[in-house]
């Protein structure tokens, strides 16, 4: 989960957050017509690190059981729900090459939501604070749009390039 630096960061993230997204995806899909790997996304379910196996369960019953409920049942059960970890979608890029008879198939996996957190945040480490990087706002305080689809383009190109050189390398 994402910690921010300072409430101004959190602020500006939540302004940023969907024009990365939608440059990122937009430039993977550009690079991604240029290669001979096929591409496709899948979305998953990321958990809070301390949740256990016995949690992420109820929480599956208890969304399941959601479906069906009457209004009343259905406000004991977001009570329940909010007593317990929530996990956060996440989309991963699954790049895959040579599925031929003769051939192991090679992948490459990326994270696609750690890529819009490297392009938004200056520095971007997982398990630090993040800042959001000025460089993509103006000094009006708006997008900077040509910063932003320049650093998108150039951290999946890096970022392709690297996951498929490790794909090769391993197959």
């Amino acid at each position: 989960m994402l910690t921010f630096a300072t409430p101004t960061d959190e602020a500006l993230a939540a302004q940023l957050m969907q024009p990365c997204l939608i440059r990122v995806v937009d430039n993977i899909r550009k690079h991604t017509e240029t290669l001979d790997w096929r591409s496709d996304y899948l979305e998953q379910v990321r958990w809070p690190g301390d949740t256990t196996a016995a949690q992420r369960q109820q929480v599956r019953d208890l969304a399941a059981q959601l479906e069906g409920a009457s209004p009343a049942e259905a406000d004991a059960i977001r009570q329940q729900l909010g007593q317990l970890p929530t996990p956060v979608p996440g989309y991963e890029l699954q790049l895959t090459q040579g599925a031929g008879a003769a051939e192991e198939p090679r992948t490459a996996t990326l994270d696609v939501w750690e890529l819009c957190f490297a392009v938004c945040f200056s520095d971007y480490r997982p398990d630090q604070p993040v800042t959001v990087d000025p460089a993509l706002l103006d000094p009006d305080g708006e997008i900077n749009w040509l910063t932003l689809d320049e650093k998108a383009k150039a951290l999946v190109e890096q970022t392709i390039g690297q996951a498929i050189g490790q794909a090769r390398a391993t197959a």
